[in-house]
Protein backbone atom coordinates (compact mmCIF):
# COMPACT_ATOMS: atom_id res chain seq x y z
CA UNK A 1 0.00 0.00 0.00
CA UNK A 2 2.80 2.40 0.91
CA UNK A 3 4.69 1.47 -2.24
CA UNK A 4 1.61 2.04 -4.41
CA UNK A 5 1.18 5.47 -2.88
CA UNK A 6 4.80 6.24 -3.71
CA UNK A 7 4.56 4.77 -7.22
CA UNK A 8 1.38 6.50 -8.39
CA UNK A 9 1.33 9.54 -6.14
CA UNK A 10 4.40 11.28 -7.53
CA UNK A 11 3.53 14.81 -8.62
CA UNK A 12 6.96 16.33 -9.17
CA UNK A 13 9.19 18.60 -7.14
CA UNK A 14 7.89 21.40 -4.91
CA UNK A 15 10.10 24.10 -6.56
CA UNK A 16 11.44 24.95 -3.11
CA UNK A 17 14.00 23.55 -0.64
CA UNK A 18 13.95 20.15 -2.32
CA UNK A 19 15.70 21.74 -5.31
CA UNK A 20 18.67 22.57 -3.11
CA UNK A 21 18.89 19.08 -1.59
CA UNK A 22 18.72 17.37 -4.98
CA UNK A 23 21.40 19.60 -6.50
CA UNK A 24 23.59 19.49 -3.38
CA UNK A 25 23.43 15.70 -3.41
CA UNK A 26 24.56 15.61 -7.01
CA UNK A 27 27.42 18.02 -6.26
CA UNK A 28 28.49 15.96 -3.25
CA UNK A 29 28.93 12.79 -5.25
CA UNK A 30 30.63 14.77 -8.02
CA UNK A 31 33.08 16.08 -5.44
CA UNK A 32 32.11 19.74 -5.90
CA UNK A 33 29.92 20.30 -2.84
CA UNK A 34 31.24 22.90 -0.37
CA UNK A 35 30.10 23.32 3.22
CA UNK A 36 29.63 26.98 4.03
CA UNK A 37 27.67 29.47 6.08
CA UNK A 38 24.36 28.45 4.51
CA UNK A 39 22.92 26.08 7.11
CA UNK A 40 21.45 23.69 4.52
CA UNK A 41 24.98 22.92 3.29
CA UNK A 42 25.82 20.84 6.38
CA UNK A 43 22.64 18.77 6.28
CA UNK A 44 24.56 15.82 4.87
CA UNK A 45 21.91 13.36 6.03
CA UNK A 46 19.41 15.01 3.69
CA UNK A 47 21.33 15.46 0.46
CA UNK A 48 23.96 12.69 0.55
CA UNK A 49 21.35 9.86 0.26
CA UNK A 50 19.49 11.88 -2.40
CA UNK A 51 22.70 12.26 -4.39
CA UNK A 52 23.46 8.56 -4.08
CA UNK A 53 20.04 7.62 -5.43
CA UNK A 54 20.48 10.12 -8.27
CA UNK A 55 23.58 8.15 -9.29
CA UNK A 56 21.73 4.85 -9.05
CA UNK A 57 18.73 6.01 -11.07
CA UNK A 58 20.34 8.36 -13.55
CA UNK A 59 18.84 11.62 -12.33
CA UNK A 60 15.25 10.35 -12.25
CA UNK A 61 13.72 12.61 -9.59
CA UNK A 62 10.87 10.22 -8.83
CA UNK A 63 13.28 7.39 -8.11
CA UNK A 64 15.51 9.67 -6.06
CA UNK A 65 12.53 10.09 -3.72
CA UNK A 66 12.73 6.34 -3.08
CA UNK A 67 14.88 7.34 -0.12
CA UNK A 68 11.76 8.85 1.47
CA UNK A 69 9.77 5.70 0.78
CA UNK A 70 12.47 3.56 2.44
CA UNK A 71 12.48 5.87 5.45
CA UNK A 72 8.71 5.54 5.85
CA UNK A 73 8.81 1.79 5.31
CA UNK A 74 11.58 1.30 7.90
CA UNK A 75 9.66 3.47 10.37
CA UNK A 76 6.52 1.42 9.83
CA UNK A 77 8.50 -1.80 10.33
CA UNK A 78 9.97 -0.50 13.59
CA UNK A 79 6.55 0.42 14.93
CA UNK A 80 5.10 -2.98 14.06
CA UNK A 81 7.58 -4.62 16.45
CA UNK A 82 5.69 -3.11 19.38
CA UNK A 83 2.38 -4.75 18.44
CA UNK A 84 1.40 -8.40 18.64
CA UNK A 85 -2.36 -7.99 18.22
CA UNK A 86 -3.60 -8.19 14.65
CA UNK A 87 -6.26 -5.59 15.39
CA UNK A 88 -3.73 -3.13 16.82
CA UNK A 89 -1.50 -3.61 13.79
CA UNK A 90 -4.43 -2.87 11.51
CA UNK A 91 -5.26 0.32 13.45
CA UNK A 92 -1.61 1.40 13.36
CA UNK A 93 -1.49 0.80 9.61
CA UNK A 94 -4.63 2.81 8.91
CA UNK A 95 -3.53 5.86 10.87
CA UNK A 96 0.14 5.71 9.89
CA UNK A 97 -0.52 5.52 6.15
CA UNK A 98 -3.34 7.99 5.63
CA UNK A 99 -2.33 11.45 6.84
CA UNK A 100 -2.36 13.67 3.74
CA UNK A 101 0.68 15.78 4.65
CA UNK A 102 2.63 12.73 5.72
CA UNK A 103 1.89 11.02 2.39
CA UNK A 104 2.55 14.17 0.39
CA UNK A 105 6.23 14.08 1.36
CA UNK A 106 6.50 10.36 0.65
CA UNK A 107 7.42 11.27 -2.93
CA UNK A 108 9.55 14.31 -2.10
CA UNK A 109 13.21 14.86 -1.24
CA UNK A 110 13.08 16.62 2.11
CA UNK A 111 15.00 16.03 5.36
CA UNK A 112 11.73 15.77 7.29
CA UNK A 113 10.92 12.49 5.52
CA UNK A 114 14.19 11.00 6.74
CA UNK A 115 13.81 12.53 10.18
CA UNK A 116 10.67 10.43 10.59
CA UNK A 117 12.93 7.37 10.68
CA UNK A 118 15.70 8.79 12.87
CA UNK A 119 13.26 10.04 15.53
CA UNK A 120 11.48 6.69 15.63
CA UNK A 121 14.71 4.68 15.70
CA UNK A 122 16.08 6.87 18.49
CA UNK A 123 13.05 6.13 20.66
CA UNK A 124 12.62 2.49 19.64
CA UNK A 125 16.26 1.76 20.49
CA UNK A 126 15.70 3.06 24.02
CA UNK A 127 13.18 0.28 24.61
CA UNK A 128 16.03 -2.25 24.37
CA UNK A 129 18.12 -0.65 27.15
CA UNK A 130 17.51 -3.49 29.62
CA UNK A 131 17.84 -6.43 27.20
CA UNK A 132 20.71 -5.07 25.04
CA UNK A 133 22.14 -2.01 26.80
CA UNK A 134 25.26 -1.65 24.67
CA UNK A 135 23.45 -1.94 21.31
CA UNK A 136 20.66 0.29 22.59
CA UNK A 137 23.06 3.07 23.62
CA UNK A 138 25.05 2.99 20.39
CA UNK A 139 21.91 2.91 18.23
CA UNK A 140 20.40 5.87 20.06
CA UNK A 141 23.52 7.99 19.54
CA UNK A 142 23.71 6.89 15.91
CA UNK A 143 20.07 7.85 15.30
CA UNK A 144 20.45 11.19 17.09
CA UNK A 145 23.65 11.99 15.20
CA UNK A 146 22.16 11.02 11.82
CA UNK A 147 19.05 12.99 12.64
CA UNK A 148 21.02 16.08 13.59
CA UNK A 149 23.05 16.10 10.37
CA UNK A 150 19.77 15.61 8.51
CA UNK A 151 17.84 18.42 10.19
CA UNK A 152 18.22 20.18 13.52
CA UNK A 153 14.59 19.51 14.53
CA UNK A 154 15.69 16.31 16.23
CA UNK A 155 17.28 18.49 18.91
CA UNK A 156 13.78 18.53 20.42
CA UNK A 157 14.61 15.02 21.66
CA UNK A 158 17.81 16.13 23.43
CA UNK A 159 16.14 16.15 26.90
CA UNK A 160 14.78 12.65 26.32
CA UNK A 161 17.75 10.69 27.81
CA UNK A 162 17.55 12.80 30.98
CA UNK A 163 13.82 12.21 31.34
CA UNK A 164 14.33 8.50 30.65
CA UNK A 165 17.01 8.32 33.36
CA UNK A 166 14.70 10.00 35.88
CA UNK A 167 11.93 7.56 34.96
CA UNK A 168 14.23 4.55 35.37
CA UNK A 169 15.66 5.92 38.60
CA UNK A 170 12.18 6.20 40.11
CA UNK A 171 10.73 2.94 38.85
CA UNK A 172 13.41 0.37 38.02
CA UNK A 173 17.03 -0.39 38.76
CA UNK A 174 19.01 1.88 36.47
CA UNK A 175 20.81 0.00 33.70
CA UNK A 176 24.23 1.57 34.26
CA UNK A 177 25.92 0.01 31.23
CA UNK A 178 23.30 1.54 28.95
CA UNK A 179 23.73 5.06 30.28
CA UNK A 180 27.54 4.77 30.33
CA UNK A 181 27.45 3.67 26.67
CA UNK A 182 24.99 6.43 25.80
CA UNK A 183 27.06 9.17 27.45
CA UNK A 184 30.40 7.90 26.16
CA UNK A 185 29.19 7.52 22.56
CA UNK A 186 27.31 10.81 22.76
CA UNK A 187 30.40 12.73 23.89
CA UNK A 188 32.48 11.05 21.17
CA UNK A 189 29.98 11.94 18.45
CA UNK A 190 29.70 15.52 19.71
CA UNK A 191 33.49 15.96 19.76
CA UNK A 192 33.80 14.60 16.23
CA UNK A 193 31.03 16.89 14.99
CA UNK A 194 32.36 20.01 16.70
CA UNK A 195 35.91 19.05 15.80
CA UNK A 196 35.06 19.01 12.12
CA UNK A 197 33.85 22.61 12.20
CA UNK A 198 36.77 23.64 14.38
CA UNK A 199 39.23 22.15 11.92
CA UNK A 200 37.49 23.54 8.84
CA UNK A 201 36.33 26.96 10.05
CA UNK A 202 38.29 27.57 13.24
CA UNK A 203 35.10 27.64 15.29
CA UNK A 204 33.56 24.50 16.85
CA UNK A 205 30.21 26.30 17.07
CA UNK A 206 30.25 27.50 13.48
CA UNK A 207 27.12 25.46 12.80
CA UNK A 208 25.19 27.25 15.54
CA UNK A 209 26.41 30.60 14.23
CA UNK A 210 25.27 29.76 10.71
CA UNK A 211 21.80 28.81 11.96
CA UNK A 212 21.51 32.15 13.76
CA UNK A 213 22.73 33.94 10.64
CA UNK A 214 20.13 32.10 8.59
CA UNK A 215 17.33 33.72 10.54
CA UNK A 216 15.47 36.39 8.63
CA UNK A 217 12.33 38.42 9.14
CA UNK A 218 9.31 37.13 7.23
CA UNK A 219 5.59 36.56 7.55
CA UNK A 220 6.46 33.41 9.49
CA UNK A 221 8.46 35.14 12.26
CA UNK A 222 7.05 36.50 15.50
CA UNK A 223 9.71 38.43 17.43
CA UNK A 224 9.64 41.29 14.90
CA UNK A 225 5.87 41.63 15.27
CA UNK A 226 5.74 42.31 19.01
CA UNK A 227 5.03 40.47 22.23
CA UNK A 228 1.36 39.94 21.36
CA UNK A 229 2.38 37.92 18.31
CA UNK A 230 4.65 35.72 20.43
CA UNK A 231 1.96 35.19 23.07
CA UNK A 232 -0.54 34.20 20.39
CA UNK A 233 1.97 31.77 18.92
CA UNK A 234 2.76 29.97 22.20
CA UNK A 235 -0.83 29.85 23.52
CA UNK A 236 -3.69 29.02 21.16
CA UNK A 237 -2.16 29.35 17.67
CA UNK A 238 -0.73 25.79 17.61
CA UNK A 239 -4.22 24.38 18.18
CA UNK A 240 -5.46 26.27 15.13
CA UNK A 241 -2.54 24.95 13.07
CA UNK A 242 -3.27 21.38 14.12
CA UNK A 243 -6.88 21.78 13.01
CA UNK A 244 -6.11 23.58 9.74
CA UNK A 245 -3.45 21.07 8.73
CA UNK A 246 -5.44 17.91 9.55
CA UNK A 247 -3.37 16.88 12.59
CA UNK A 248 -6.23 17.44 15.03
CA UNK A 249 -8.08 14.12 14.49
CA UNK A 250 -4.80 12.23 14.99
CA UNK A 251 -4.05 14.15 18.18
CA UNK A 252 -7.56 13.66 19.54
CA UNK A 253 -7.62 9.90 18.87
CA UNK A 254 -4.11 9.56 20.36
CA UNK A 255 -5.17 10.91 23.76
CA UNK A 256 -6.64 7.63 25.14
CA UNK A 257 -3.50 5.71 24.18
CA UNK A 258 -1.16 8.29 25.63
CA UNK A 259 -3.19 8.42 28.85
CA UNK A 260 -3.32 4.63 29.11
CA UNK A 261 0.43 4.20 28.64
CA UNK A 262 1.25 7.06 31.00
CA UNK A 263 -1.04 5.69 33.69
CA UNK A 264 0.32 2.15 33.32
CA UNK A 265 3.90 3.42 33.00
CA UNK A 266 4.12 1.33 29.85
CA UNK A 267 6.27 2.24 26.84
CA UNK A 268 7.68 5.32 28.61
CA UNK A 269 10.06 5.81 25.70
CA UNK A 270 7.20 6.89 23.44
CA UNK A 271 5.32 9.00 25.97
CA UNK A 272 8.44 10.87 27.13
CA UNK A 273 9.67 11.40 23.57
CA UNK A 274 6.29 12.71 22.48
CA UNK A 275 6.30 15.20 25.35
CA UNK A 276 9.74 16.40 24.19
CA UNK A 277 8.55 16.81 20.60
CA UNK A 278 5.35 18.65 21.50
CA UNK A 279 7.11 21.03 23.87
CA UNK A 280 9.83 21.56 21.28
CA UNK A 281 7.38 22.46 18.56
CA UNK A 282 5.39 24.63 20.94
CA UNK A 283 8.16 26.68 22.56
CA UNK A 284 11.46 26.22 20.69
CA UNK A 285 13.07 29.34 19.26
CA UNK A 286 14.35 29.54 15.69
CA UNK A 287 17.42 31.46 16.86
CA UNK A 288 19.51 31.65 20.04
CA UNK A 289 20.13 35.39 19.74
CA UNK A 290 16.58 36.25 20.81
CA UNK A 291 13.34 34.40 21.41
CA UNK A 292 11.42 33.76 18.22
CA UNK A 293 9.10 30.72 18.34
CA UNK A 294 9.49 28.48 15.33
CA UNK A 295 6.83 28.51 12.64
CA UNK A 296 4.69 25.37 12.74
CA UNK A 297 5.17 24.28 9.18
CA UNK A 298 2.92 21.24 8.52
CA UNK A 299 5.88 19.58 6.80
CA UNK A 300 7.92 19.73 10.01
CA UNK A 301 5.07 18.20 11.99
CA UNK A 302 5.10 14.92 10.04
CA UNK A 303 7.60 13.50 12.56
CA UNK A 304 4.68 13.37 15.01
CA UNK A 305 2.70 10.89 12.88
CA UNK A 306 4.56 7.71 13.97
CA UNK A 307 4.02 8.60 17.63
CA UNK A 308 0.39 9.61 17.18
CA UNK A 309 -0.32 6.42 15.22
CA UNK A 310 1.38 4.40 17.97
CA UNK A 311 -0.82 5.95 20.66
CA UNK A 312 -3.98 5.58 18.58
CA UNK A 313 -3.36 1.85 18.12
CA UNK A 314 -2.42 1.29 21.77
CA UNK A 315 -5.45 3.14 23.04
CA UNK A 316 -8.06 1.91 20.58
CA UNK A 317 -9.68 -0.54 22.99
CA UNK A 318 -9.65 2.07 25.77
CA UNK A 319 -12.38 4.28 24.34
CA UNK A 320 -14.44 1.78 22.34
CA UNK A 321 -16.57 0.67 25.31
CA UNK A 322 -16.34 3.88 27.32
CA UNK A 323 -19.11 6.46 27.06
CA UNK A 324 -16.98 9.09 28.82
CA UNK A 325 -14.07 8.62 26.44
CA UNK A 326 -16.33 8.77 23.39
CA UNK A 327 -17.94 11.92 24.73
CA UNK A 328 -14.56 13.58 25.31
CA UNK A 329 -13.25 12.64 21.87
CA UNK A 330 -16.46 13.74 20.17
CA UNK A 331 -16.39 17.09 21.98
CA UNK A 332 -12.77 17.71 20.96
CA UNK A 333 -13.63 16.86 17.35
CA UNK A 334 -16.59 19.22 17.66
CA UNK A 335 -14.20 22.02 18.64
CA UNK A 336 -12.15 21.34 15.54
CA UNK A 337 -15.28 21.13 13.40
CA UNK A 338 -16.51 24.48 14.74
CA UNK A 339 -13.25 26.22 13.90
CA UNK A 340 -13.16 24.64 10.45
CA UNK A 341 -16.72 25.81 9.80
CA UNK A 342 -15.95 29.34 10.99
CA UNK A 343 -13.01 29.49 8.57
CA UNK A 344 -15.10 27.89 5.79
CA UNK A 345 -12.85 24.84 5.60
CA UNK A 346 -15.75 22.55 4.77
CA UNK A 347 -13.61 19.55 3.84
CA UNK A 348 -12.03 19.43 7.30
CA UNK A 349 -15.37 20.20 8.92
CA UNK A 350 -17.04 17.27 7.15
CA UNK A 351 -14.11 14.95 7.91
CA UNK A 352 -14.29 15.69 11.64
CA UNK A 353 -18.08 15.41 11.65
CA UNK A 354 -17.99 12.04 9.92
CA UNK A 355 -15.24 10.79 12.24
CA UNK A 356 -17.22 11.92 15.27
CA UNK A 357 -20.26 9.99 14.01
CA UNK A 358 -18.15 6.87 13.43
CA UNK A 359 -17.08 6.90 17.08
CA UNK A 360 -20.64 6.11 18.14
CA UNK A 361 -21.26 3.19 15.76
CA UNK A 362 -21.96 0.20 18.00
CA UNK A 363 -20.88 -2.66 15.72
CA UNK A 364 -17.10 -2.70 15.80
CA UNK A 365 -16.69 -4.07 12.26
CA UNK A 366 -18.94 -1.38 10.80
CA UNK A 367 -17.15 1.26 12.87
CA UNK A 368 -13.75 0.11 11.65
CA UNK A 369 -14.89 -0.05 8.02
CA UNK A 370 -16.41 3.42 8.28
CA UNK A 371 -13.23 4.91 9.76
CA UNK A 372 -11.07 3.09 7.22
CA UNK A 373 -13.07 4.53 4.31
CA UNK A 374 -13.00 7.94 5.93
CA UNK A 375 -9.20 7.82 6.24
CA UNK A 376 -8.40 6.22 2.90
CA UNK A 377 -10.59 8.36 0.67
CA UNK A 378 -8.89 11.73 1.44
CA UNK A 379 -5.46 10.09 1.22
CA UNK A 380 -6.13 8.65 -2.23
CA UNK A 381 -8.01 11.71 -3.43
CA UNK A 382 -5.14 13.99 -2.34
CA UNK A 383 -2.91 12.39 -4.98
CA UNK A 384 -5.51 12.91 -7.69
CA UNK A 385 -6.03 16.48 -6.52
CA UNK A 386 -2.30 17.25 -6.59
CA UNK A 387 -1.98 15.85 -10.10
CA UNK A 388 -4.87 17.98 -11.29
CA UNK A 389 -3.72 21.30 -9.81
CA UNK A 390 -0.08 20.73 -10.76
CA UNK A 391 0.04 18.79 -14.05
CA UNK A 392 3.77 18.37 -13.58
CA UNK A 393 4.50 16.15 -16.57
CA UNK A 394 2.69 18.57 -18.85
CA UNK A 395 4.86 21.36 -17.45
CA UNK A 396 8.04 19.43 -18.27
CA UNK A 397 6.91 18.62 -21.79
CA UNK A 398 5.82 22.15 -22.62
CA UNK A 399 8.89 23.74 -21.06
CA UNK A 400 11.17 21.47 -23.12
CA UNK A 401 9.25 22.38 -26.28
CA UNK A 402 9.41 26.08 -25.44
CA UNK A 403 13.18 26.24 -25.02
CA UNK A 404 13.78 24.08 -28.09
CA UNK A 405 11.54 26.15 -30.36
CA UNK A 406 12.72 29.53 -29.12
CA UNK A 407 15.98 30.59 -30.71
CA UNK A 408 17.28 33.86 -29.30
CA UNK A 409 14.31 35.56 -27.67
CA UNK A 410 14.40 35.66 -23.86
CA UNK A 411 11.73 33.58 -22.15
CA UNK A 412 10.21 35.07 -19.01
CA UNK A 413 9.06 32.40 -16.56
CA UNK A 414 7.73 32.17 -13.01
CA UNK A 415 10.36 32.92 -10.39
CA UNK A 416 9.98 29.50 -8.78
CA UNK A 417 10.48 27.81 -12.16
CA UNK A 418 13.67 29.80 -12.65
CA UNK A 419 14.83 28.66 -9.20
CA UNK A 420 14.20 25.04 -10.26
CA UNK A 421 15.42 25.16 -13.85
CA UNK A 422 18.55 23.06 -13.22
CA UNK A 423 16.24 20.17 -12.40
CA UNK A 424 13.47 20.92 -14.88
CA UNK A 425 15.94 21.13 -17.77
CA UNK A 426 18.30 18.52 -16.33
CA UNK A 427 21.26 20.87 -16.20
CA UNK A 428 21.28 21.94 -19.88
CA UNK A 429 23.16 25.25 -19.44
CA UNK A 430 22.49 26.48 -23.00
CA UNK A 431 18.74 26.10 -22.61
CA UNK A 432 18.77 27.49 -19.07
CA UNK A 433 20.32 30.75 -20.26
CA UNK A 434 17.16 31.50 -22.24
CA UNK A 435 15.01 31.47 -19.09
CA UNK A 436 14.63 34.71 -17.12
CA UNK A 437 12.59 35.10 -13.90
CA UNK A 438 9.59 37.35 -14.37
CA UNK A 439 10.73 39.53 -11.47
CA UNK A 440 13.50 40.76 -13.81
CA UNK A 441 11.09 41.66 -16.59
CA UNK A 442 11.92 45.37 -16.38
CA UNK A 443 15.59 44.78 -17.10
CA UNK A 444 14.75 42.59 -20.09
CA UNK A 445 12.28 45.09 -21.51
CA UNK A 446 14.92 47.82 -21.11
CA UNK A 447 17.25 45.87 -23.42
CA UNK A 448 14.58 46.05 -26.15
CA UNK A 449 14.99 42.62 -27.74
CA UNK A 450 13.06 42.02 -30.97
CA UNK A 451 10.74 39.54 -29.25
CA UNK A 452 9.92 38.51 -25.71
CA UNK A 453 8.33 35.20 -24.81
CA UNK A 454 6.25 34.63 -21.67
CA UNK A 455 5.88 31.15 -20.22
CA UNK A 456 3.46 31.36 -17.31
CA UNK A 457 2.70 28.32 -15.17
CA UNK A 458 -0.67 29.01 -13.52
CA UNK A 459 0.15 26.73 -10.60
CA UNK A 460 1.70 29.82 -9.01
CA UNK A 461 -1.80 30.99 -8.07
CA UNK A 462 -2.10 27.98 -5.76
CA UNK A 463 1.44 27.55 -4.45
CA UNK A 464 3.11 30.95 -4.87
CA UNK A 465 0.35 33.58 -4.97
CA UNK A 466 2.81 36.37 -4.08
CA UNK A 467 4.23 36.11 -7.60
CA UNK A 468 1.02 37.75 -8.83
CA UNK A 469 2.74 41.08 -8.12
CA UNK A 470 5.50 40.31 -10.64
CA UNK A 471 2.98 39.13 -13.22
CA UNK A 472 0.98 42.35 -12.80
CA UNK A 473 4.11 44.49 -13.04
CA UNK A 474 5.05 42.77 -16.30
CA UNK A 475 1.58 43.16 -17.80
CA UNK A 476 1.60 46.86 -16.93
CA UNK A 477 5.06 47.48 -18.39
CA UNK A 478 5.03 45.41 -21.57
CA UNK A 479 2.38 47.34 -23.63
CA UNK A 480 4.52 50.49 -23.64
CA UNK A 481 7.10 49.13 -26.08
CA UNK A 482 5.66 45.77 -27.21
CA UNK A 483 2.52 44.44 -28.82
CA UNK A 484 1.01 41.00 -28.33
CA UNK A 485 1.70 38.78 -31.34
CA UNK A 486 0.25 35.49 -30.14
CA UNK A 487 -1.17 33.85 -27.05
CA UNK A 488 -1.97 30.23 -26.23
CA UNK A 489 -3.18 28.37 -23.16
CA UNK A 490 -2.72 24.64 -22.81
CA UNK A 491 -3.66 23.16 -19.46
CA UNK A 492 -1.96 25.24 -16.79
CA UNK A 493 0.56 26.77 -19.19
CA UNK A 494 -0.02 30.12 -20.83
CA UNK A 495 2.49 31.20 -23.48
CA UNK A 496 2.63 34.59 -25.14
CA UNK A 497 4.86 36.20 -27.75
CA UNK A 498 5.42 39.96 -27.74
CA UNK A 499 6.97 41.88 -30.66
CA UNK A 500 8.76 45.16 -30.25
CA UNK A 501 6.96 48.20 -31.63
CA UNK A 502 8.82 50.09 -34.36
Amino acid sequence: MLFLFWLFGYDGITFSDDVYYILAGKEFWNGTMEVGSYHFSSRWGAFVPAGFFSLLFDWDIHWISLVSFLSYWATYYLLLQFFSSKNERLILTLWFLTHVYFLHFLTKIYPDSLLVLWCTLFVAAASLRFEKPFISGITMVFALFMGFITKETIVFLAPFPILLFLFDFNSKPVQKSFYITLVACGITAALLYLGYFWAKFGDPFYRVTSINAGHYVSEFTYADKGISSIIKRITYSPFLTFIERAYWPWIVLAIPGFWKLWKERSHPEFTLAFICLILGFWFMSSTLEFYNPIYLNPRHLIILIPFLSFFIAKGWDTWINSFKWKQLLANLLLLGLTYSAITSDWKMAFFQLALGICLWIQYKNFRLIGIAILLLFPAIYSFYYQHQIKQYQSLLNQLDSEVEETAESPILINNFLDFSKKILLEGDSEEMEKLIPIEKADSIIALKPEKIRLFLYQYYQHAYPKEEVDVSNFENAIPINYSLESSKTEGLIETRTYTRKD
